[in-house]
């Protein structure tokens, strides 16, 4: 009971933002327990309200607390204070969670098991013991499990599981860490796993069978918190090729699970800020450059420069690891082109022919959930692929909407605007087949129905046999395109809170231009009254279209032409006929200004990659040949010439260079770093010829860490000051984000009113 005081106020609070599944709502109520302040705290569809009253000090103190002392997984966006006429609470608690129609998704994130937790699964006193679905207020899974707002347990799949009397009694205990935690369980009452053989047989002591089978060289298909994992021994080179066999995937990188960070700095190079992401909440996959090791089977990343790698980030994983003490293999359990498993009926259907045996548990997933890759670049981190650990993302936009945001084909995630918020969905991939196309029309279904999105405009990209085009015909009966290259620098633009006036650069593989030709070498002039393409890439014929992402060689022709064997012996007889045909008529060869292209061409015809075996090959390759460079850093001609009002860099002279290097034997990695000085430079040359202090680099090529960082420098030295992505991908992964801005703001980028809002940070 409370103790009368002279003087009572009583005020609302409502806060906005990640503050649910953080264990909010407890720190509240100790903090008003602190304080000695009564009233309520409720979960809401729009973040939490706090109903409190007391003596008029305790309540400064009590708000000050809150926005000093917030769990560290809270993110408070926005704060309303009102004040109400005294009640005279008795107590505080904990009331029941509203459910209004105005939706938020103030979710937080899935995110990497806790110290606390760690401690209790490995203690041997405690009830949690080797129980690999314990988790906390403070960690475990949310968004992969979650059902509807607002995050309470009924809204989630754990509400299959009933907690016993003793996960019941911390639940309703203020005290215990795990008051109100909404995934509490134990092995009583929560989750059970097991391992089977492809026939659904249990196989007994799955930890201790499954890390035997592992040592012995097989597959295992593992049910993660967010899909299912293929495992298998990364020092053995048998295995990882069998792995590769199965699942038809030539040479792709795999991405490997480390025991601990000995492990990382035994076979990678890695600095403090890759160890502080490898170790964040959100335990993404993370690009380190190779060390010179045999630890690792060089099957696993064949000629790549680097290695993904990640750590432990739950029970399940912690368990295996700290058994086997070597790194697996943990890559996506999908067959290829197909989306994450996240089902045991798809993972028999689907994996059986890869996997020898299933480890899997009873807890349902609901939002598919791929691990996450993040590359620090110009030592900033670069979200790459977005999904586990950083899903749900949400910031405020510069003007109020209703938008859908249907994504690119490749690396498709979506995005929608409701309201003043915009939230981006999870990586899909690439809807490159039937169960792709049905995974991304299952979670943009799911995204409306838990934002209560009705009345929505649709927005694509203007490429007219996109997945994506078609489908915002088929549900939406209405929608516009953003070109693919100015949806680049809208999403770049809200990530790097980079404000008019700026030069974009946008260099990718592929986009569909204005002009009907194939883009991706385009820089565009940003200003309050719109955004202007103001330079682009000299065009060159692309043989086959589409084709030639698979095939650089068909780009080396298209760029070189036959005039030298080294572009002639990479066709057959009859290919050469029929693609000399092609060029000399102009069938299925368009015109296109691809960066990409550039990269591709340039790889073939320095014998890296005719063929690809996955997108981004041939540069990748182009970029590790440049680091082994001992006397490169010469730069090319790269000149810019103008025509009908357009900047070109014209490629031409760099080509020749090129040719006469490599008849004079200079090195391919010497030539390799050559080319990417020349770019570098050329982005200078770019930006002096624009004009403009501020310079943004996007799209899928900006992923490439060397011509980056040498641009960034380049770029300071001269006086400009470059704007990179840090949590929106450069890539395709977020071309739904800047769809839904470039729709939002239309012709005229910015009125008076928001451009403030967006300088003084507000797009996040």
């Amino acid at each position: 009971m409370r103790e009368e005081v002279e003087v009572l106020k009583r005020v609302q609070i409502t806060i906005f933002g990640r503050v649910q599944g953080v264990g909010f709502r407890p720190f509240i109520y100790r903090l008003a327990q602190m304080h000695n302040l009564f009233g309520s705290i409720k979960n809401t569809c729009t973040g939490v309200f706090i109903d409190v009253e007391g003596n008029p000090t305790s309540l400064e103190a009590f708000q000050q607390d809150i926005l000093q002392k917030k769990p560290s997984g809270a993110a408070i966006e926005k704060v309303m204070v009102a004040q109400a006429e005294v009640a005279r609470f008795t107590c505080f608690e904990i009331a029941k969670s509203a459910a209004d129609s105005d939706k938020f998704l103030p979710l937080m994130p899935d995110t990497a098991m806790c110290k606390e937790c760690l401690g209790e699964l490995l203690d041997a006193k405690n009830r949690r013991y080797l129980y690999p679905f314990l988790h906390c207020i403070s960690c475990g899974p949310r968004f992969s499990l979650f059902l509807g707002i607002p995050f309470d347990r009924q809204n989630t799949t754990m509400r299959d599981f009933c907690m016993c009397e003793e996960c019941q009694k911390e639940y309703s205990n203020p005290e215990d860490r795990r008051f109100h935690s909404q995934t509490n369980c134990c092995p009583k009452c929560g989750p059970q796993l097991k391992l089977v053989d492809g026939q659904g047989k249990e196989i007994d002591d799955a930890i201790e069978t499954a890390v035997r089978y592992l040592q012995e060289g097989k597959i295992i298909a593992m049910k993660n918190t967010g899909g299912y994992l293929l495992l298998v021994d990364a020092t053995n080179e048998s295995a990882v090729k069998l792995l590769r066999k199965r699942k038809r995937r030539q040479s792709k990188p795999f991405a490997l699970l480390l025991p601990n960070m000995a492990w990382v700095e035994k076979i990678a190079l890695v600095d403090q800020r890759e160890k502080d992401i490898l170790t964040s909440p959100a335990a993404p996959i993370v690009l380190l450059r190779k060390k010179e090791t045999d630890a690792i089977a060089y099957s696993v990343a064949n000629a790549s420069p680097d290695f993904g790698v990640m750590l432990p980030h739950n029970g399940l994983q912690y368990l295996l690891m700290s058994s086997f003490g070597k790194p697996l293999i943990a890559t996506s359990g999908n067959l290829s082109g197909k989306p994450l498993c996240i089902t045991e009926e798809a993972a028999f259907a689907e994996l059986s022919s890869i996997a020898d045996f299933f480890l899997i548990h009873n807890r349902k997933i609901i939002h598919r959930l791929d691990d996450s890759i993040v590359r620090v670049i110009a030592d900033q981190p670069v979200v790459m692929r977005k999904a586990r650990g950083y899903i749900p993302y949400a910031f405020e936009a510069p003007r109020k909407g209703n938008l859908f945001g249907a994504g690119s084909h490749m690396k498709n995630s979506f995005a929608f605007l409701k309201h003043d918020w915009i939230y981006m969905g999870q990586h899909i991939g690439d809807l490159d087949s039937v169960d792709a196309c049905r995974a991304y029309d299952s979670e943009v279904e799911s995204w409306k129905s838990l934002l209560g999105c009705q009345d929505m405009q649709g927005v694509c990209d203007k490429h007219p046999e996109y997945y994506t085009t078609g489908y915002l015909e088929r549900e939406f009966g209405h929608g516009h395109g953003v070109q693919h290259h100015k949806a680049h620098i809208y999403a770049g633009m809200a990530d790097a809170k980079i404000s008019p006036p700026f030069l974009g650069i946008a260099w990718d593989g592929t986009g569909w231009g204005d002009d009907g030709t194939v883009w991706g070498g385009e820089s565009f002039f940003v200003t309050e009254q719109g955004m202007k393409r103001f330079a682009s890439l000299y065009p060159f014929p692309l043989p086959g279209g589409e084709k030639a992402v698979e095939e650089p060689r068909r780009a080396m022709l298209g760029l070189i032409g036959e005039k030298h064997a080294e572009v002639t012996q990479a066709f057959t007889i009859e290919e050469l006929s029929i693609l000399r045909v092609a060029l000399q008529k102009k069938i299925n060869t368009p015109t296109c200004s691809s960066m990409g292209r550039l990269f591709d061409a340039v790889s073939a015809f320095l014998g890296l990659c005719m063929v690809a075996d996955f997108e981004g090959q041939a540069a990748l390759l182009l970029e590790k040949a440049a680091y082994q460079a001992k006397n490169g850093g010469k730069s090319y001609s790269l000149p810019l010439l103008q025509e009908n009002g357009l900047f070109l860099l014209d490629w031409r002279l760099m080509i020749q260079e090129i040719l006469e290097d490599k008849l004079k034997g200079v090195s391919v990695s010497d030539i390799a770093m050559n080319f990417h000085e020349t770019l570098a430079i050329a982005i200078v040359h770019l930006a002096q010829a624009a004009g403009m202090e501020k310079v943004l680099m996007t799209g899928g090529v900006m992923q490439n860490k060397l011509l980056v960082e040498r641009a960034v420098v380049r770029l300071q030295a001269a006086g400009f000051s470059p704007y990179l992505h840090r949590d929106i991908p450069p890539n395709d992964g977020g071309i739904a984000v800047g769809q839904v801005i470039g729709s939002l703001i239309g012709r005229k980028l910015f009125s008076s009113s928001n451009q403030n809002a967006i300088s003084n940070g507000i797009l996040q």
